[in-house]
């Protein structure tokens, strides 16, 4: 099956349904609404409001028609899937204004500078519905540092960003922001766009890293009155307050000059540009005024302006086309175009999922009243083949899960595996916790849209292996302990023990709901089943069997989804090169880029530089292989302490190989999706699915299959696991110490009843989650791990390293620690990454401190490096 030739590569990507969804509703009884260009447009609490505009109702311009300013404010409101216009008790603006700014905030919708019957505005203000009341509530913002009309706006967060436009004929490059968080917020004067034009596209869109100002297109008016038409795309990085030059707007291969069309940002990484002028009649009117107005008789100047009204009166339209942009590879493709007439001069406007246009200008001097509806359509394709891989191994994973779920008879099987595990299959298996659906999917796709700097991230399981092999695994075997936290309670107390359990639950619980969700997304990205439904799905299986099974059953199916994930891995990291074919333009873009960046030795503790990542990465690998009992308890289940410390170094010398491989991976996606630009798929609102998304779109038939069947594999082991430690937490830390007269039938039923309880709360996280999104799983997992392990950490590298450090003393630091992590998070822009290691030595500090002034005596013998 694996060996089909059937490729997925052919096949279309998602595509733009355009449909007219219904018009802007009359104003005058019994006569339809000639629509308008320029209007404020924008979203607020399920409802879109349009407002203003301006058009020609009594005749074309050039047949005598006088522009007119409009006021009108219409309110579109959806309930569930259907619309319908309805009455606001305010119907008006304050005055009459065309082309100006709008963009869609949190707290409504801000409208900037524009047109009026005296001139260009500098007016700011924001709309706001009032569902309550039936009615807009204005709000006036500082006016705009200067006037200017046909601007383009975006935000982000709660900044709200203005750039280009024009005054009196003048385009502008003029770049303004305003922080709306701020009481009495002031325009902040920006570095100007490096070109001067106006009716470009401004929207907001992150580049894997974070969001950027990209502004698309547009035009500039002359002293010669033939207007110097752009394809030019730049973007504005907040962070370090510098433009960038990208790649032009094209098709993929031949560029375009665009302006006064309309576009949003959509998905992950992904701007959509619709409609615009590509100005080749623009340009030819421009040329009929400049000859019309040198024309040295009335009859050559007659002669002219007629063809300059035929040539507006059979005008054809705007183009039609529809560009996608992937922020990430900096390439273009054109991916269809919209249904009926484009419309330009208008603001298109996200709303839920779908794209709006709302009114416009379909032909010069020519509106149109319609509201257009673009929904992005997303087909899951999946052959016949895949599913039946797919059911074939989630048989064989039932299957293989009964067979090792026999065994259990008692609390030593269900959580040491009967100390029987082989040494070489404990080290596969603690590579294969980390080798987890968060890997397989996160890695890949974090490279492919950062660059290599997170390399050593995981090297540093390397350089501290030593460390926990000669310090922490000693403990555990030497004391024969079933819970980590079991050594804290013989060095210090039961309230140093049962503190770093239960921190411990509560991250594992988090952790388990992004493991169960990764895959979730995965599937329903595959198969179009609701999200829902693939985590309860999910949940169950390894609800089912973690109840039934024990640890043993863990490892084993964990040797086997590493055996499937890592040929799957070796597989892409083959195939991904053969559909790359312009290698030399690729290194190119990787060098421009900086994709292969590993070493940024900036001393910026805000970013992912070097330090950051080595001394970030060896304080949570030290917590994650000596402290955190998901692993630790896999070295319980071998046969003794040399045994245990083969399986550390198997699974972090592990590490080494599969490193290379999803970080090349990450790397030959950015080459792939960069050379076949509409090959994604636009409707991807989280980038870890970039890896998923190929390996279903991409892959031969089967392999497709066996792969997400690996992702399932490898998000149920995971989840087995960490519901098997956390069961043995509640057990040993908890109930042994409240029941220790409980016999040993007892204390297993507590613990499946603890698994199955757990097993419920984790998938019920997860369905929460997933309803309301997460912007990185990879960056919210390390989020989770170090915001308050580094506590945890702290107390055992008292425990071992010191004689002085006390039970009262070592709970205050855990305490204040804790504090710290909260402050530091609030009030610094620390990169996530260090919170292990600030969390790590605050518990350090002020455990031994308090420790000093809260001294205890204990018997310390076997319990620290030095007895």
């Amino acid at each position: 099956m694996c060996l089909s030739t059937a490729h997925a590569q052919d096949q279309k990507a998602d595509e733009i349904v355009w449909t007219d969804l219904t018009r802007l509703p009359a104003v005058t009884p019994g006569q339809k609404n000639p629509g308008v260009a320029g209007a404020f447009a924008g979203t607020h609490k399920d409802v879109l409001i349009v407002a203003g505009g301006a058009n020609f109702p009594n005749g074309m311009p050039w047949e005598g028609g006088k522009k007119v300013y409009q006021d009108a404010i219409y309110v579109l409101k959806k309930s569930k899937d259907s619309y319908q216009w309805i009455t606001s008790k305010t119907t008006h603006l304050k005055e009459k204004t065309a082309y100006g700014a709008s963009v869609s905030m949190p707290d409504g919708i801000v409208c900037l500078g524009g047109e009026q019957q005296t001139g260009i505005s500098k007016k700011a203000f924001l709309m706001q519905w009032d569902a309550s009341k039936n009615d807009i509530i204005f709000k006036d913002l500082p006016d705009l540092p200067v006037a200017m009309a046909n601007a383009g706006a975006t935000g982000i967060g709660n900044i709200i960003y203005i750039a280009g436009g024009e005054n009196n004929g003048k385009a502008s490059d003029g770049f303004y922001a305003l922080d709306l968080s701020k009481p009495g917020p002031e325009w902040e004067i920006l570095p100007s766009v490096p070109a001067a034009m106006s009716h470009s596209v401004v929207v907001s869109q992150n580049n894997g890293k974070h969001s950027l100002i990209y502004v698309l297109g547009g035009r500039s008016a002359t002293a010669s009155g033939i207007s110097e038409l752009h394809s030019t795309a730049f973007s504005y990085d907040p962070l370090n307050r510098k433009w960038q030059k990208l790649s032009d707007i094209s098709d993929g291969q031949t560029v375009t000059t665009w302006s006064a069309g309309t576009g949003v940002a959509n998905g992950a990484s992904y701007i959509i540009l619709i409609g615009g002028d590509k100005g080749d009649v623009f340009h030819q009117i421009e040329k009929y005024n400049a000859n019309i107005a040198k024309a040295e008789t009335p009859e050559l100047k007659q002669k002219l302006q007629a063809e300059k009204v035929a040539l507006l009166t059979f005008h054809k339209g705007f183009s039609k086309d529809v560009y996608l942009y992937n922020t990430i590879t900096d390439a273009w493709a054109r991916i269809g175009e919209v249904s009926g007439p484009a419309q330009v001069t208008t603001t298109a406007v996200k709303w839920c999922n779908d794209i709006f246009i709302p009114s416009g200008e379909i032909r010069p001097g020519v509106r149109s009243a319609v509201i257009t509806k673009g929904t992005i359509r997303h087909k899951p394709f999946f052959s016949w083949i895949d599913t039946l891989v797919l059911g074939i191994c989630f048989l064989l994973m039932t299957a293989g899960r009964f067979i090792f779920t026999g065994k259990t008879s008692n609390t030593d099987d269900y959580f040491k595996g009967g100390e029987r595990i082989p040494q070489w299959a404990a080290g596969i298996s603690i590579f294969g916790a980390k080798l987890s659906a968060i890997t397989f999917m996160g890695i890949p796709a974090k490279t492919y849209g950062t660059d290599w700097t997170y390399f050593f991230l995981l090297m540093t399981i390397i350089m501290v292996m030593p460390i926990v092999a000669g310090y922490f695994i000693p403990f555990y075997r030497r004391l024969h302990v079933t819970s980590a936290y079991e050594y804290l309670g013989k060095r210090f107390n039961y309230g140093s023990r049962v503190m770093a359990s239960s921190l411990y639950v509560l991250l594992q619980i988090g952790r388990m709901g992004i493991v169960v969700l990764l895959p979730s997304i995965a599937l329903a990205l595959v198969t179009g089943i609701d999200i829902n439904i693939c985590i309860i799905m999910i949940g169950a299986i390894s609800i089912f069997f973690t109840v039934k099974g024990g640890i043993e059953a863990v490892i084993w199916v964990e040797v086997i989804q590493v055996l499937i994930l890592a040929s799957g891995a070796l597989f892409c990291l083959f195939y991904l090169p053969f559909h790359i074919k312009n290698w030399d333009s690729g290194i190119s873009a990787l060098n421009g880029a900086e994709k292969l960046k590993v070493f940024d030795f900036r001393f910026d503790f805000t970013q992912p530089t070097f330090w950051v990542v080595v001394i970030g990465g060896m304080a949570i690998n030290l917590l994650t292989y000596g402290t955190d009992q998901t692993t630790v308890q896999r070295y319980l289940t071998t046969k003794s302490e040399k045994d245990s410390i083969k399986s550390l170094k198997l699974g972090a010398w592990l590490t080494l190989p599969s490193t290379l491989v999803f970080f090349s991976i990450g790397t030959l996606l950015f080459l792939f999706f960069r050379e076949h630009p509409a090959q994604v798929n636009m409707a991807l609102n989280d980038q870890d699915n970039i890896f998923p998304w190929y390996i279903v779109s991409q892959l031969p038939a089967g392999l497709s299959g066996l792969l997400i069947a690996g992702i399932f594999a490898a998000a149920m082991s995971s989840t087995e696991a960490s519901m098997n430690s956390t069961a043995t937490l509640l057990t040993t830390d908890f109930y042994q110490k409240f029941k220790p007269t409980a016999t040993s039938t007892q204390t297993l039923f507590f613990a499946r009843t603890a698994t199955l309880l757990l097993g419920i709360f984790v998938t019920c996280i997860a369905l929460y989650m997933a309803h309301k999104g997460v912007s990185s799983l990879w960056d919210k997992f390390n989020t989770i791990l170090g915001l308050f392990t580094g506590c945890i950490g702290g107390a055992f590298i008292l425990g071992i390293f010191t004689k002085k450090a006390s039970g009262n003393g070592v709970m205050a630091g855990m305490a204040i620690s804790c504090l710290t992590q909260i402050l530091i998070q609030q009030y610094t822009q620390i990169h996530l990454l260090m919170y292990a290691f600030t969390g790590l030595l605050s518990c350090i500090i002020f455990g031994y401190i308090f420790s000093l002034f809260m001294p205890a005596e204990r018997d310390l013998s076997g319990l620290t490096m030095y007895e």
